[in-house]
């Protein structure tokens, strides 16, 4: 098996990246994560005859993670408010990832995206990139 020196460099890149980030880019690294598998299982589930694909579960179980990841971050003392938001928001998001993984449908997965993608705005405009 060849692998291209370029796929290594972009590995080693990202890996880079990731170790020298600050916790705020690591959220917005995690978010980036979460959004893309969301949108690779949508595109999997709205392709015919794809959607039971073992690409689908992997995705969606992805972003579970991911989330699960954030959730478990959460810092309820320093802003019980805040926290207790961002927890009732990433559930209804682990809701909608589990029910679109049971019905095998795009239709629940769509709000989870919106979701996510609202809430790394939020990120996005308080973390120096």
């Amino acid at each position: 098996m060849h692998h291209s020196p370029y796929g290594n460099a972009a590995q080693a890149y990202k890996r880079n990246e990731i170790l020298n980030a600050s916790p705020g880019k690591i959220i917005l690294l995690l978010y980036d994560g979460a959004i893309q598998s969301l949108e690779r299982a949508r595109m999997e589930l709205l392709s015919p005859g794809k959607e039971k694909s073992a690409k689908v579960g992997e995705c969606l179980g992805k972003a579970m993670s991911i989330i699960g990841e954030l959730r478990a971050c959460l810092d309820h003392d320093v802003s019980e408010e805040i926290a207790g938001n961002l927890d009732r928001l990433y559930e209804f998001c682990l809701e909608q990832i589990y029910t679109t993984n049971v019905q095998r449908s795009a239709k629940e997965i769509k709000s989870a995206i919106r979701v996510m993608k609202t809430l790394k705005e939020g990120w996005d405009a308080v973390i120096p990139a």
